[in-house]
This record gives structure tokens, sequence and C-alpha cells, in this order.
């Protein structure tokens, strides 16, 4: 029985409704399957696990390890086979040079300063003490998963904060829902910055949702421009990575370079470099199409 495109005929409501399901179905099966995982081939148990005291290091790598595979779950896997039975073109294909490539890694590593300064900005909001707990909660998630001692942490680190993040979050929100979005409202700035909200709204930390929406209207008009989900797959990498790889012990001396502060002049250079970035980024893009 030939399933590709089984559901490509049928209505937007209908392929919701598809999508929906196939996300719901494969967060618990790949959680499920993390938490067996766990509990057959380590002494830690599904208690400790989910009360997440972090008292031992094996207690931090089986939430990493289900995380990931709930990711997996949650992002990957559920866009792949919706794009597969619906016949969705995800845009997973490598259509831009190198030049392209440098200079979105160049946006990604100038934006910094512009992105701190929002990040203090965003941190001077009154926040509800109920959204807090989720900040809260965040924090020390990541504080205990950025405690490395070998290089094995931090390979580890990389594929379950830097590599999956990024390609799962990719394919759903521009892979998927960009697209999507542009299609019903025939307008693709909306679109992005649509997209830039949820994307921001479903990591649950509203002291860095201006910062975060930030950057997924960078990686919105990277896909938007390129026409390529790869770019903002290897950008939002970038972001990802620099920050695992600076909370290591052997590059902590270099971890100012992703310090959460920023002057207004740093920022507004920062901003100003990022601009002028973006616009040879999409002169570049013209021409190569044109």
């Amino acid at each position: 029985m030939r399933l590709k495109g089984i559901f490509k005929e049928k209505s937007s409501a209908s392929k919701l409704v598809v999508l929906f399901l196939i996300i719901l179905v494969s967060v618990i099966l790949h959680t499920s399957l993390g938490q067996v995982m766990i509990f057959l081939f380590t002494d830690i148990s599904l208690i400790e696990v989910g009360m997440m005291k972090f008292t031992k290091q094996s207690e931090i790598d089986a939430v990493k390890f289900i995380q990931m595979f709930s990711s997996i779950g949650l992002f990957i896997t559920p866009t792949l086979l919706y794009a597969y039975l619906c016949d969705f073109d995800l845009k997973l294909k490598l259509n831009f040079n190198r030049q392209t490539l440098i200079l979105s890694i160049a946006i990604m590593l100038l934006i910094s300063p512009f992105i701190a300064f929002i990040y203090e900005w965003n941190l001077s909001f009154n926040i509800p003490n109920w959204m807090l707990v989720f900040d809260n909660n965040a924090e020390k998630i990541t504080k205990h998963f950025l405690k490395m001692n070998t290089t094995g942490d931090l390979f580890f680190n990389l594929l379950v904060m830097a590599i999956i993040p990024a390609l799962g979050e990719e394919l759903l929100f521009r892979g998927y829902l960009q697209q999507k979005i542009c299609h019903w409202l025939d307008k693709p700035h909306f679109a992005i910055i649509i997209t830039a909200i949820l994307f921001s709204a479903i990591h649950m930390q509203f002291q860095g949702f201006l910062p975060r929406f930030v950057l997924g209207i960078v990686l919105g008009y990277l896909f938007y421009w390129s026409g390529s989900l790869w770019l903002p797959i290897i950008a939002h990498f970038l972001n990802n990575a620099i920050a695992v790889t600076f909370a290591y012990p052997a590059f902590s001396n270099y971890a100012y370079l992703t310090k959460n502060t920023a002057t207004w002049q740093e920022a507004f250079f920062s901003f100003i470099a990022v601009i002028l970035l973006a616009v040879l980024l999409y002169k570049n893009l013209n021409i190569k199409k044109g």
C-alpha cells in the first residue's frame, strides 16, 4: 500500500487533525521508549528522573536522554511523517552558495549583543509569578545540563541542546508552520512574525520571550529568502552550539563572548551590522535567483 501523499488531497482542517494526532502519538511513543531504555540499561528509577533532584550525574544524563527522545518525538518524527503522508515540501534542499552561508553565520555571531540587550529589557518586565515558575524550572534544568566534565558530556550536550533542537524546531516552525501560514494569509512577512511568536511561546520561558522572538524573525527570513530549510537549521545550531561550547570548562575563559549583558552602544552597532549583512545576504540570494 502506497502511503506517500495519502492525505495530500484532504482539506487543511483534516491535515491539521492528522498532524495533531501524529504529534500526540509520536510524543507518547518516543517518551515511553526513552523511559524504557533508562529502566532497562541503568540503575536510575523513573521516579528519580521525574523528581529531577539532580543529585548525581547519572540522573542528569537520564533526564537529557529522555528529553532527547521527547524532542525527536515532538518535532522531528511527526513533521517528517506528516510531510511524507501529505506530500508536503519542507524545502530540505541545499540551494545556497558558500557566500550565503558565511553571511548567515556572520549574522548569527554579530547579533549576540543586540539579543543580550533585548534580554535585559525583557527581564525588566513585570511577569506574573505563575509564569516565572516555568523560567525557574528551565533555568534549573539548563544549569545542570551545562555542567560538563568530559568531552563526552560536551558532545552529548551538543546533540541534545543544539543538533536536535535546531533540526526539529526548524522542521516544524519554519519548514511547516511558516509555509502553511504564508499559504493561508498570502503575506510572508506576517507569516514570519506569527511563526516567530509561536516559536518563542512554545519554549515557555517568558523572561527570554523577546530575544527568542527576534531570533525567530531572523531564522524566518533566512528561510524565506533562501528557500532552503538547511540555512536556518545551520544558523539555529550555531546559536545553540556556541552557548553549549563556551559552558565547557576548557572554553570557559571565552564565556564573555556569550554574555547576557550589553550596553546600548554595543546593541546599536550589533543591530546596524546585522542589517547591513542582511542586505548583502538578500542581494546575494536575489542575484542567485536571477
